[in-house]
Parts: C-alpha cells; structure tokens; sequence
C-alpha cells in the first residue's frame, strides 16, 4: 500500500506555518478527514495540531499503530477524550497561545463550542481559507495521482462502449463502471466538502434523466433509483438516437479524476450534435485562453460568451432552476476545490491548480451533452490529464 512521502507532508506543514505566521495565529486544529489526511498521510480518527514554531503533533484517539505506519510524522500520541488533548498541548508547551484555527466551514457547532469549553483562554479564527488555498496548488506528485486516476477513467469509457446496448438500464451500465474502477484501483469514495452535497463515482444519464434536476450543485442530476440519494441512475433502458451522458470519477491515492463523456447509439439530433460541438469549442478556448495570470472569472465569462454566441446559452450547465454559475472546478483530494471558474472567483489561475472544465448543454425532455476534462496550469498554459478522444462516441 502506497503511502504519502515524508517530503511531502514536511512541505505542507512548512507552507502551512508560514500562513499562520502571515495570519498572526500561533497554531491550529485539523479535524476535517482530508485536511487531516493532507498534512499527515492518515485519516485514523485522531486530532492534529500544528503550530507556527515547533512539530507538529497528531494526537490518536483510534488507529494508533496503523497512523504511525502511515504517517511520517514524528509526534504521533495516543490520547483518548478532550481533557487529554489540552493536556498533550500542555506537555509541548502549546497552552500559552492566543489566536487558534480551526476549519468552520466544516467544523460543526457542538465540536467548536466543546473546544471553546476546553481552551477557554484561546481566541478561534477560521483558518478555512488558508487550507483550502494551499490545497490549491498542486505538487507534482499530487498531479501525477491525478494523471493514474484519469488512466483508470480512459479504460473505464474504452470498455464501457463495448458493453452499451439498446436496451440495458442506467444502473446496469452503472454497475460495470463500478466494477471496472474497482478492479483497476478506486479508493472506493469520491469525497466534497460543500455541506449536504454527496457524489457517486458515476452519473449514467440517458434520453431526459440527463434534464432531471436535482440538490446536487452540478449541471446535471438524474433521476437515481430512490429519493434517499435522488442523483445518477435509474432503471430507465437507454434507446437508440439519445444523449448517454456518463460523468465517471475515481480516486487513487486520495486523489480524485473526473471526466464526462457523451455516448449514442446511432446518430444525435442534429441540434444537440451542434451544441456537443460547441462543448468542444469552449475546451478548445480555455487551452489557448488559460494560462497563469488569467482571472478564473474571465475564463467563465469567456464560455457563456461562446456558448450565448452559438445560441445554446439558454441550455448552458443546466435549464431553468437547474442551471449552475460556474463552469469549472478545482479537483484534488475532494471533488469541489478551489479554484471556481464562476463569476465571483476573482482569483487569477497559478502554476499547480488543477481544473475540471465542464462546458454542458441540458435540453428540457431530451437529455445532455457536453464534455469534461481536468487540465494542470503550467507555467506557459494548461495541459490535458485526461486522455480520452475529445469527440461523441457513437456506439
């Protein structure tokens, strides 16, 4: 089993430090899975905190030996309920401090009020900005986690477009995408941060499904097999001359790929043949438009512009209440980071930031197109992860 090299995790805990000392905090809590597995190599239930001088400690409350095999961090301590920890902090010699993180974006409200009862004397700040924004910008070895998992998603559409006939169920389709990410390394769960959003590793949308709202903060839903999870597939039997529109993620090594493909069986109607080409249109865009420097938000003024132009911006990343304001995403060890191509991101694209453009097109009773890839930001432009032929796959 793989684990996160050491040089990675001291990189992050260094950059991370040098934000507290920017911020003016003296240290801080991570407590959220991620964050927590992004600065030690382990999600063992356990508390982390780092200050902006001395090591950082991880304090285990389940799984001790195995986050000791997972980390290299070197003060990893068993500890077991509250009063513990403050007593650890005590050991180190972190009782002394006055301004604190923690990440309340996530954080809930019971646990923020239990810390503030146990460290009455600290003044708490968000520090949820800072994580998020150093997440940001990925290593070299984080993109290359990135680049097997888009290997993973190319087999996966590769076999899947042997496997589709008229007839078949989303969730048949559905269950050999499954199989097939499986079989070839997916860590099994696709993880986002917003509240109350949920991702499957697949959306297999045929015919209208593809134009199903849903909760889910995506251009597309569908109609999934119950209101319990309202999203991706359904017992529907895809038909001949209709949309198959299949967004597949999976993660490796904690870090996620995402991609969407359209499919037919036969031929698309000529209108939503031209606006799947209009996708392409926009992909073509940002590769000569993106490059470090460039606001995210001009990047998503440019690909309504475009997408208005062809007269589809009624149709554009969703319909009615559907439609969504963004038409990219950051990707990393959730599926919704930084950076947003939306219109109030006003952050300019750097080195390292890895994005999922997604340039779709919903028709009301007809479905959707559209495609999506991840692209690095170099230092000259982007470059494709995702290797998959950018064209209608016609079955």
């Amino acid at each position: 089993m793989e684990t996160v090299p050491s040089y990675e995790i001291e990189g992050r805990i260094k950059r991370f430090k040098v934000s507290l000392e920017e911020n003016g905090l003296d240290g801080a809590f991570l407590l959220q899975n991620v964050d927590r597995f992004y600065f030690t190599g382990t999600i063992q239930s356990s508390v982390l905190f780092i200050s902006r001088q001395g090591e950082a400690i991880l304090m285990v409350q389940k799984g001790f030996e195995r986050a000791r095999q997972e980390s290299p961090l070197r003060e990893i301590i068993p500890v077991t309920g509250r009063s513990r920890i403050r007593k650890a902090l005590g050991d180190f010699g972190f009782l002394d401090f006055k301004r604190i993180g923690l990440e309340m974006d996530v954080l809930p409200v019971n646990l923020y009020r239990r810390y503030k009862q146990t460290f009455p004397e600290y003044e708490w700040v968000d520090v949820s900005g800072l994580v998020l924004r150093l997440r940001m910008i990925k290593s070299p070895y984080e993109v290359e986690q990135i680049r097997s998992a888009t290997r993973i998603l190319h087999r996966g559409y590769m076999e899947i477009s042997k496997i589709i006939h008229e007839g078949m169920t989303e969730l048949e389709v559905d269950g050999h995408l499954a199989l097939i990410a499986r079989r070839e390394g997916h860590m099994g769960v696709m993880r986002m941060r917003g509240w109350n959003q949920e991702m499957t590793y697949a959306h297999v949308l045929s015919g209208e499904s593809g134009a199903t709202i849903s909760f889910l903060q995506s251009p597309h839903g569908g109609r999934g097999n119950t209101p319990a999870m309202a999203q991706g597939a359904s017992r529907r039997r895809i038909g001949r001359g209709e949309p198959i529109g299949i967004d597949y993620g999976v993660g490796v090594n904690g870090y996620i790929a995402d991609q969407f493909r359209t499919l037919v069986i036969g031929d698309l109607p000529d209108e939503l043949k031209r606006a799947h080409e209009v996708s392409l249109e926009i992909h073509s865009l940002f590769a000569r438009e993106a490059k470090p420097g460039v606001f995210c938000s001009e990047l998503y003024r440019l690909a309504v512009e475009r997408a208005t132009k062809a007269g589809f911006g009624t149709y554009f990343n969703g319909y009615g209440e559907g439609k969504v304001r963004f038409v990219g995403h950051g990707l990393g060890l959730e599926i919704d980071e930084y950076p947003i191509l939306a219109p109030r991101f006003n952050e300019t694209l750097c080195p390292g930031m890895v994005v999922a453009l997604e340039p779709m097109f919903v028709f009301p009773e007809r479905g959707i197109v559209g495609l999506e890839d991840d692209y690095v930001v170099t230092e000259t432009g982007v470059e494709r992860l995702t290797v998959t032929d950018q064209t209608l796959i016609q079955l």
